[in-house]
This record gives structure tokens, sequence and C-alpha cells, in this order.
């Protein structure tokens, strides 16, 4: 009967876990080629986010560098003097074309005959006035046609950014007796003494050098690259691989597809193929950069993987089964009794020990066990005690990153005094002084409301010598919050961003106000500026830590430590808020626990 009962139990144990390692190897599978799909998709999407991201820089960078072109003729004295002559008179001037103004021809050759010998990508440049074409060098011969260039897109949008570099196109040359397409990059020219419009320069960019940065990209990357303007035409359309037509897709409605994503990458379905694709839309000129690629490309080395590894996990099914036969065999007895103990045990019960003492691999496994039981328990009171510490050790780190990103600035403005000799650097130094006598605070990580706006009070007047007439202050605080405790030093980060992002930026002078008042259970601050502001997305961005360093260079540091020191200190019901509208300014809320009792100290 023993037996038979033994071989029973072997043989339940045997199925269970034979059917539980199918599942699990099952699961394994499906896992692995989840895993392994999900990583060659995102790896494939930031492969080419990155491509485009190159090819964005350095379409950028050729623009840029076209740009310099029309850039210099703001600075070209010469040339300035002569658009300024002819400007004045412009119903009286004659079309350099026809011949008859030499002067006109001499300086459209001097100022960009070397450009066109030295850049075979740039086919003509022109200079337009109000009515006339002032100056032209070109590859081509200029067609004598009439037509109201002012009309057209390139003048108007440079003359509506007149500070930047205007990209349009493909289109063929209107002025010259050539049906080649190119890209116009135009620019209005500035008197640079007095900013009035002295013409717009035009330079016609061929697509050679564009096709080969992009055939370059092309090289390097599979499946297609497409590159299409805000009015979804073409201006690059090629494969690098053999197999994909993509000649035919609607470029259309490929950026239709495109603008109904969020994401960068997503998978899309185009003339009845499942494509990956990937996006970019430059900047600079609005293009749209797409990388194409059929999905049963990536797919396809995935699957031979696949294969592989299913070939692998049967194989290793039937040898584990083989081994678990013959383990459960002699494992089983011993193995019972310990589980019996070892079900008593829970985190309440710890001191349930295991009575097997037997000289082997189970009697050892139960002395462990025995041995670990211990040191749980002795591990439960250590983790309870070292969690309180490193919450104290994590505020202390936040609050120690503030007074090096502080200082930095306020020496920066004494330096600045210095160097300029004011006399007021002895008190903007002495104010400096106290900052930092209530910022060591002797230690304690809280402080009075009154100490902390008095800390922000000499702030204040620190910046408004540095910055005289730039801004105004005040602060306004009801009696009865004064004494309440908060944490030391949350003011002047957010103060410092007023200036830096808002007051600094903005033209003619501007003001801060800072409040304290109690509203229901809760200490409220609001520090307030009629600043630049800053748009809604950008200001729900400020505490999540997405906020482009470009745009707003130097704050985050602030913002985050201050919100982070008050919801590890006091929960994350409490914390900053932040308003603002674009023009009109930025109100900072803080919301704190009402705390007035006494503190140790608190006044000196």
């Amino acid at each position: 009967m023993k037996k038979i009962k033994s071989a029973g139990l072997k043989n339940r144990a045997l199925k269970q876990m034979t059917t539980l390692i199918i599942f699990a190897m099952i699961v394994m599978v499906m896992l692995f080629y989840g895993i392994v799909y999900s990583r060659t998709i995102r790896n494939q999407g930031k492969n080419q986010e990155k491509s485009l991201a190159n090819l964005d820089a350095y379409l950028n960078s050729y623009f840029e560098e076209a740009d310099s072109i029309a850039k210099n003729v703001n600075y070209n004295y010469y040339l300035q003097n002569y658009l300024e002559t002819v400007i004045d008179r412009e119903d009286n001037y004659t079309d350099p074309s026809v011949g008859k103004n030499m002067r006109a021809y001499e300086m459209s050759s001097q100022a960009f005959s070397d450009t066109l010998l030295s850049r075979p990508d740039i086919s003509s440049v022109m200079i337009f006035g109000r009515k006339k074409v002032l100056l032209n060098k070109s590859l081509y011969s200029l067609r004598n046609v009439v037509m109201d260039y002012s009309d057209l897109e390139w003048y108007q949008e440079a003359i509506k950014n007149p500070y930047d570099m205007v990209i349009t196109g493909p289109n063929h040359h209107r002025f010259f007796d050539t049906d080649d397409e190119a890209i116009s990059l135009s620019r209005e020219i500035q008197d640079y003494e007095n900013g009035t419009f002295l013409g717009v320069i035009l330079v016609n960019l061929n697509m050679n050098k564009i096709t080969e940065i992009c055939d370059s990209f092309k090289e390097n990357t599979t499946g297609a690259l497409a590159i299409v303007n805000e009015a979804g035409e073409k201006i690059y359309l090629n494969s690098s691989s053999t197999g994909m037509d993509i000649q035919n897709l609607n470029l259309k409605e490929l950026i239709e597809t495109a603008e109904q994503y969020s994401e960068s990458t997503f998978r899309t379905r185009l003339d009845g193929t499942e494509y990956f694709i990937t996006k970019k839309k430059m900047k600079s000129t609005g293009w749209n950069l797409v990388h194409i690629i059929p999905q049963s490309w990536l797919l396809a080395d995935l699957w031979k993987i696949s294969m592989l590894i299913v070939t692998a996990v049967a194989g290793t099914l039937l040898v584990t089964l083989f081994s678990l036969n013959r383990i459960l065999t002699n494992v089983i007895r011993p193995l019972k009794k310990l589980e019996r103990h070892m079900g008593r045990v829970s985190l309440e019960n710890l001191s349930e020990k295991v009575d097997i003492t037997t000289d082997d691999e189970i009697g050892h496994l139960a002395g462990n066990f025995n041995s670990m039981l211990e040191r749980i328990e002795n591990l439960k009171e250590q983790v309870v005690e070292e969690q309180e510490d490193k919450r104290k050790y994590e505020l202390q780190a936040l609050q120690a990153q503030i007074n090096p990103h502080f200082l930095y600035n306020t020496l920066d403005s004494i330096i600045w005094m210095a160097e300029t000799q004011d006399s007021n650097i002895v008190a903007m130094t002495e104010a400096l002084a106290k900052l930092f006598r209530i910022s060591l605070n002797k230690g304690n990580e809280e402080i009075l409301l009154k100490k902390e706006m008095e800390h922000v009070k000499n702030y204040l007047i620190i910046q408004s010598m540095r910055y005289a007439d730039k801004f105004t202050f005040e602060i306004r605080v009801e009696p009865e919050v004064e004494k309440c405790r908060i944490i030391k030093l949350i003011l002047q980060p957010i103060v410092e961003n007023c200036i830096y992002h808002g007051i600094k930026k903005k033209r003619g002078s501007g003001h801060i106000i800072i409040r304290a008042f109690h509203s229901e259970s809760n200490l409220i601050l609001q520090v307030k500026d009629d600043g630049c502001g800053m748009s809604r997305e950008t200001c729900e961005k400020m505490l999540s830590y997405e906020i482009e360093q470009e745009n707003i260079s130097g704050s985050g540091i602030g913002v985050k430590n201050v919100n982070e020191r008050i919801q590890l200190r006091f929960g994350k019901e409490y914390g900053l808020h932040y308003d603002s509208e674009e023009g009109k300014g930025t109100t900072v809320t803080y919301t704190l626990p009402y705390c007035t009792e006494e503190m140790e100290n608190a006044e000196n």
C-alpha cells in the first residue's frame, strides 16, 4: 500500500509539474517573442528617430550656411549704400537685366560672383525692392517677364518674418529660362543703422545638395525616405532597398495619417500593406521627414529566431521531464515534511522552526531556513529605522542642491556690480550675508515664514540693485501667518525664475507680488509677476520635469527641488501649482499645511 501511495504522489506531482513546466515554457516563449518584438520595434524606432534627427540637423546646417549669404547683405557697407540709394528712387530705376544700369551690374557681380562660382548648389541670387528687381546674379538667362512678385509666398513671408530665413519650394525658376526645380531661401534686407526696409534677397538652391544629403542618409538605413512640405508636395522620395515600391504612395494621405499620431513612431496600413513609420517635422522649414519600412521586413528575422527558440525549448522540456522524474523519487518524502513546517511560517509567525536535522541537502536547507527566520525578524526592525533615516537624508540632499545654485547667481550679480564700480556693492554684499545667515538657520530644516520673507526681501533688494528700474516688488503677509513653520528656501528659487524668465525678457519694467495668507487648514503662498508668461503646455510640464533646457534654461533645479522638498516633507497633497498666460505673466501658488507650533530658537 505504501508503494502504491508513494507512486501515486510522485505521479501526481510529476503530472502537475509537467503541466506547469509546459505552460511556463509556452508563456516564456510568448513573452520572449513579445519582448524581442517590442525591443525590435523600439530599437528600430529609436534608430530611425536618431537618423531623422541627424538628417534634420544636416539640412538645418545646410540652410543656415546658405542663409549666411543672405545675412551678409545686411552688413555689406557698399551694398547697403547702393540699395539705400536705389530704393528711394525705385520708380526711375532701370532693370539691370537690360544692361543699361552698369552700376547695378557691377554691384551684383562684386557681391555674388564669388558665391556662385564657389557654390554649385546656388543657381541664382536676386534682390527685390518693392516694385522691381534691384540686383541679380544667376547661372541662367533672365526672362523678360513682368509679374507682381510681392504676391509670391516667399516675398510675403520674408516681410512678415524680418529676422528669420524663409524656406519655400520646391518650385521652378520663375525669372529664368530653365525648368529646373529649386528651393528658395528669402530674407528681408534692413538698414543696419535704423532697420528700414531695403529689399528682399532671394537665394535659389538647386536640389543637388539636398538630394546628396538625403542619399547619404538613405544609404545607412533600410526602407524608404520621404520629405514632404506643408502643402503635401514631394521634395525627396526614394528607397534604399530593392523590392519596395513607394513611388505610387499618396504622400498627402501619408502626411495626414502621420499627423493623427502624437508619437514619432507608429504602425499604419497604406494601400493594403502594414508599414512601420517614423516621422519628424523640421522647425525651420515645416517639412515632414518620414521614414517608411514594411513591417514584414522587421518580423522576418524575428520569426526565424522564434522557430529556433521553440526547437530549443522542446528539447529542454524532454530533458527536464526525465530529470524531474528521477529527482522527485528521492526528494518527495523529506520535502513534504519540510513543506509542512514552512507552511506554518509567515511574517506574523517567525518563531516556527523546522525540526529536520538530517545530514543532507534537505537538512542543510532546514537549518538555513531557521537562520533566515531569525535574520528576517531582525531586519524587520532595522528596515523601519532605515526608512525613517532615508526620508531625512533625501530631504537634506534636496536642500543642499539649492544653496550652490542660488550662491552662483548672487555672486554673478556682485561681480557685475564690481565690474561697473557700482557704489551699492557694499550694500549688496551685506544683503548676501544676511541671506546666508537666514538660510543657515543653525542647521534647522524649517524656518518661520517671517524669516523666509525676510530672506526673499534681501534677495529682491540684491536683484533690484543689479537690474535698476527693471522691476518693483511688494510683499503682503497676513499677521496671523508670520509665525507659521515652513521649509526654508522655497520662495527664492521661484522668485528667481520670475526675474530671469519673466521680467528680464519683458520690454519695460515689471512688478512682482508675494502674498501669504491663511485658507481653511492650509497656508497659501503666491508669487505673481507680470512678465512674458508662458504657454499652457509649458505650464503643465513645469512640475513634470519635461521642459527643454533651451526654452527655460536654469529653472529646472529650483522648481523641481522646491516641489519635491514640499511633498517629501508634508505629502503629495501639498506642493506648487502654475498659472500663466503668454504676454500677461505667471502666478505660482504654494499649498502648505498651516503649522504655528513654536520652534526652538526660531527667532534667532
